[in-house]
């Protein structure tokens, strides 16, 4: 998978998919906001949420280095 660098908090560097489906909202086809989520024993991960209709993608920008 091909991903975009982001610079993310305290110089990291966050990792999205280029293929930009996972934030549009598969109701209303609306962009979605991403939110940052930090889980004990998991990682971070990043919601993307339509305002109107909840959460839609998780993405893990991480997951190519394990």
């Amino acid at each position: 998978m091909d991903y975009e660098r982001i610079d993310g908090p305290d110089g990291l560097e966050i990792r999205v998919p280029r293929n930009e489906d996972y934030r549009t909202c598969s109701v209303c086809r609306g962009d979605c906001e991403p939110e940052s989520e930090a889980v004990d024993g998991i990682g971070v991960r990043i919601m993307f949420v339509c305002p109107e209709h909840g959460a839609q993608s998780i993405v893990d920008p991480f997951s190519d280095l394990r």
